[in-house]
C-alpha cells in the first residue's frame, strides 16, 4: 500500500511536467503556441523526457536515475525551445511578426525542476527494499 501512495505521488509530478508542456509558452502574432507546437525540432527531448517519466510511473523502472534522465532531457527540450523562440523572434523581426513568451515556458522550468528534486525523493521511496514495484 506504501508503494502506491508513493507510485501516486510520482504521477502527480509526472502530471505536472505534461500539464507545463500543454499551456502557452510562445505567441506570435497573436496565435498561441504551446509546448506541443514546439516539439519539431527544438524540444523533442521534452516529449522523450516525458515518456521516460511515463514509463518509469509505469513500471517503477529505475525510478531514480529514470527520473534525472528523463527532467534533464526535458530541460533540454526548454532549452531547445528558447532558442527555437529566438530564432522565430529573429526571423519575425525581418517580416514585421511580433514573437513573445508566455508564461508557459517558466511555469515548465519550474514544474522541471521541482518533479526532478521531488520524483527522485520519491522514486527513492518508490525503490525501498520490501515495496514491491511491478
Amino acid at each position: 500500500m506504501a508503494g502506491l501512495r508513493w507510485r501516486i505521488v510520482y504521477g502527480l509530478l509526472w502530471l505536472l511536467t505534461l500539464a507545463a508542456y500543454s499551456i502557452p509558452w510562445a505567441r506570435a502574432d497573436g496565435e498561441v503556441f504551446v509546448g506541443w507546437s514546439f516539439t519539431m525540432p527544438f524540444s523533442v527531448t521534452y516529449v522523450i523526457g516525458l515518456l521516460i517519466g511515463a514509463v518509469v510511473l509505469a513500471t517503477g523502472w529505475k525510478p531514480i536515475a529514470g527520473t534525472i534522465v528523463a527532467g534533464v532531457l526535458m530541460m533540454l527540450g526548454l532549452a531547445g525551445a528558447v532558442v527555437g523562440l529566438g530564432i522565430a523572434a529573429a526571423l519575425g523581426a525581418f517580416v514585421g511578426k511580433e514573437i513573445s513568451t508566455e508564461a508557459g515556458m517558466g511555469f515548465a522550468f519550474l514544474a522541471i525542476v521541482v518533479y526532478i528534486i521531488g520524483g527522485a525523493i520519491v522514486g527513492k521511496k518508490m525503490a525501498v527494499k520490501g515495496v514491491r514495484t511491478p
